[in-house]
């Protein structure tokens, strides 16, 4: 218990806009349909939007984590085991609830009938099933969490947060997902890394005073 509060204690720039994030997405999700919410966020793109959203989503993309891992393993081998296994986990969790609770679940593109209302991002493919929850946003979530124990730095740790929704953002944005995707994304992400690296420290396989003094030297 006391290693939990302290981790909840040192990730608080991360975790509080992210309790903003969920009980106002919380808010919207128990007044309005999936439907409109999702043609509420649809209608405010742009050429801008449309040109950075599919660069955004590739911060939450299973080739991108990876790489980022098994660089990190010339850093600290046990930071980035830990960061593997919490985004294995997170993964891992989502894509058995998209295979078993919610196999088949109707994404943006094949849920508004035809012609679709929607508008669609020029040269991205918009698959049609499997839509809940947001796999791009578990991952990000779960990645971008770890980094969080990592630093010292509150500004990073909120730009960390940002970066995260900013990928779960960017699912919407592109119609592969809806907001209540994204909204579970992002808890199973944060819980699934707060799970691990509470686990490791409490059992000493790591020590984030060490890991400071090796990120500052």
């Amino acid at each position: 218990m006391r290693t939990l509060l302290s981790n909840l204690k040192n990730s608080l720039f991360f975790l509080i806009p992210q309790g903003i994030f969920l009980v106002s997405a919380g808010i919207v999700l128990a007044i309005f349909s999936k439907s409109d919410i999702h043609l509420a966020i649809n209608k405010q793109h742009s050429s801008f939007g449309d040109a950075i959203m599919p660069w955004v989503t590739w911060g939450g993309e299973g080739l991108t984590i990876t790489v980022l891992v098994l660089l990190m393993f010339a850093w600290n081998r046990k930071f980035a085991l830990l960061t593997g296994i919490s985004c294995l986990f997170a993964s891992g969790i989502t894509q058995l609830l998209k295979n078993t609770f919610f196999s088949g679940e109707p994404r943006p593109k094949l849920f508004f009938s035809t012609p679709s209302p929607l508008h669609f991002v020029p040269g991205v493919e918009n698959f049609l099933y499997d839509s809940f929850p947001s796999g791009h946003t578990t991952v990000a979530f779960a990645f971008y969490f770890c980094l969080v124990f990592a630093v010292k730095n509150n500004l990073l740790k909120l730009s960390l947060f940002v970066i995260a929704l900013l990928v779960g953002y960017s699912r919407i944005y592109m119609s592969q997902h809806f907001l209540g995707d994204v909204f579970a994304g992002s808890i199973i992400g944060t819980t699934s890394t707060l799970l691990i690296f509470t686990i490791a420290i409490h059992k000493g396989w790591l020590n984030l005073k060490n890991l400071s003094a090796q990120n500052e030297a």
